[in-house]
């Protein structure tokens, strides 16, 4: 099967003055704002190595920009070492610039499928994740022998570090709505520290999803297959850099979301909203108050090739 996801992100965000060296004396005695924008592709190919298992690889193909919008009052933008406009394609001092991003590898083992009929589908899995080399070189937040920040980036297309997962599924499917309902539980473990010391959080992450059913809209060339809500919640812990814990790190992230699934001749077609909501703007950086605003829209693509490796599959 080949998978591909597009994936937009925009978070409107802003913070306080930031009290270093001093709060009497801050760098930059005015607030910061802009806004972090994403384009993700998520391009996949799972192929079947036995009745059940599979395995899938997918990769990350990122641009992520930041346009900054601070201004003073007479309309002119104030500078800032720690934001500008610009994007993670650009190298920084602090950061290698690219739009490659992490490989992953996922082995997915099927314990229990009731076919196309109802019943109960249940899955584990697990796999690696290979990190690409588009990381921040430096820690943001270290200063110089006066307390004062150089010029540096906050954000990259990889943390730079290994990681292993492993995640379980339970679906089910019913004759009364929702006729699929499902949750997955997964679990995320950094094996080891980037080249330049960050050492990323862990991440814990379960999600609950329902789907309608067949709703019966269609065209010639596309049908409405079902309509679906689902939450996800994922925390993840303090990331360090040099072993000094990393600010605004560990969090919990809710995600609410709503989608749409059309059926055609040439594959199935997803459209997924989603509204994020993070905790750790208000509790993570000590005296600095912070805010955002979250969107996200997703495109997503299946399709059966319907090809078989004799080579690969396992008698």
């Amino acid at each position: 099967m080949f998978t591909g996801d597009y994936i937009y992100q925009s978070i409107d965000w802003w913070h306080g003055i930031i009290p270093l060296p001093s709060p009497e004396n801050p760098d930059e005695p005015y607030e910061h704002m802009g806004l972090l924008n994403s384009n993700i592709l998520n391009l996949g190919l799972t192929i079947g190595l036995n009745d059940y298992w599979n395995i899938s690889l997918s990769q990350l193909l990122v641009e992520r920009c930041m346009e900054w919008e601070a201004k003073d009052e007479d309309g002119n933008f104030h500078t800032s070492v720690h934001h500008r406009t610009e994007c993670s394609s650009s190298d920084f001092d602090n950061s290698k610039g690219g739009y490659l991003g992490d490989t992953r590898f996922n082995f997915k083992y099927l314990l229990a499928n009731q076919g196309k009929g109802p019943g109960n589908r249940i899955f584990i899995g697990g796999g690696l994740v290979i990190p690409s080399n588009n990381v921040l070189k430096e820690s943001p937040y270290l200063t110089d022998e006066d307390g004062h920040y150089p010029e540096h980036r906050h954000f990259a297309l990889s943390d730079g570090s290994y990681k292993i997962f492993t995640d379980f599924q339970f679906f089910k499917k019913r004759m009364k709505m929702p006729v699929f309902w499902g949750t997955t539980v997964s679990v995320e473990y950094p094996l080891e520290a980037s080249d330049y010391g960050f050492y990323p959080s862990k991440v814990y992450d379960l999600s609950v999803m329902a789907l309608s059913g067949p709703v019966n809209i269609k065209t010639n060339f596309l049908e409405i297959s079902s309509i679906g809500l689902s939450y996800s919640i994922k925390h993840t812990t303090e990331a360090k850099w040099n072993n000094i814990i990393s600010p605004n790190s560990k969090s919990t992230t809710y995600i609410p979301g709503l989608s749409i699934l059309f059926g055609s001749k040439i594959g199935t077609f997803g459209i997924n909203f989603q509204r994020p909501y993070m905790d750790n703007l208000a509790t993570n950086d000590a005296g600095v108050e912070q805010d955002s605003e979250i969107w996200q829209f997703s495109l997503s693509y299946r399709k059966l090739l319907d090809k078989h490796i004799d080579k690969l599959y396992w008698k």
